[in-house]
């Protein structure tokens, strides 16, 4: 199922649990991207995407694999839920900790899944520079890695340079405008990458998406994409 969430608030320690940014992170089958901005000055605190590995089921524990990360962080990082009586699930682990020098901490964050209306929702990815007809994601001669995500009203584009290095990110959202009619708006830009962008294009949803299964090679704004995860909605 294709999954929406946003982060209540993190406590590292013994410290009091607070919630400096605005965390958005999108899931998709065992795929995920998750853009954290800062509150304070509209910054990157964090933004990665990757693989999502299912460790056990019950109780819930998982491991991310970040295949890009801004924070140049590409060790796993793993975590155990718990359900809350609101509905929110408590996330408890050790990693770390950019207040602390780096030390790895332990750490409690408390998530709440939000509301997609159960529309379609994909994660693609592509290993750019290794081809003649790289146009979009990277320059001539660089190697760059990126992701692009949909769940319902919400778009993520990111690109990093393999191996580390700056990464580019750009969310979008799905809003409805006087006269009933949609479109995608900006809501969050970093880094100087270009990005395929649906607002930029002026559409609603890429052309042919409604057709991907995953495994799919689809073009999108002239590269080749792989189709990672997709759930076709209802």
């Amino acid at each position: 199922m294709a999954r929406l969430s946003t982060r209540i608030s993190v406590r590292w320690g013994d410290e009091p649990a607070s919630e400096p940014t605005t965390t958005l992170v999108m899931g998709v089958g065992g795929y995920f991207m998750d853009l954290r901005v800062n509150k304070s000055d509209k910054t990157v605190d964090w933004a990665f995407a990757g693989r999502r590995e299912t460790v056990s089921e019950t109780p819930l524990h998982c491991r991310w694999h970040h295949i890009i990360d801004s924070r140049n962080a590409f060790a796993p990082d793993e975590g155990s839920f718990v359900a809350l009586p609101n509905g929110d699930s408590l996330e408890t682990g050790s990693m770390p900790c950019p207040e602390r020098g780096g030390a790895v901490t332990p750490y409690e964050e408390v998530w709440r899944t939000l509301s997609t209306g159960r529309e379609r929702g994909w994660i693609l990815q592509r290993d750019d520079g290794d081809d003649a007809e790289a146009t979009v994601t990277a320059a001539a001669t660089a190697k760059t890695t990126a992701f692009l995500g949909r769940v319902g009203s919400e778009f993520f584009a990111m690109v990093q340079t393999r191996g580390g290095g700056p990464l580019s990110v750009q969310r979008e959202a799905l809003e409805t405008v006087d006269g009933g009619k949609q479109n995608w708006v900006v809501k969050f830009r970093d880094g100087e990458a270009p990005l395929p962008s649906l607002a930029a294009a002026g559409l609603l949803a890429f052309p042919g998406e409604a057709s991907w299964t995953e495994g799919d090679e689809v073009d999108i704004q002239g590269a080749l994409y792989t189709v990672r995860a997709l759930e076709p909605g209802t």
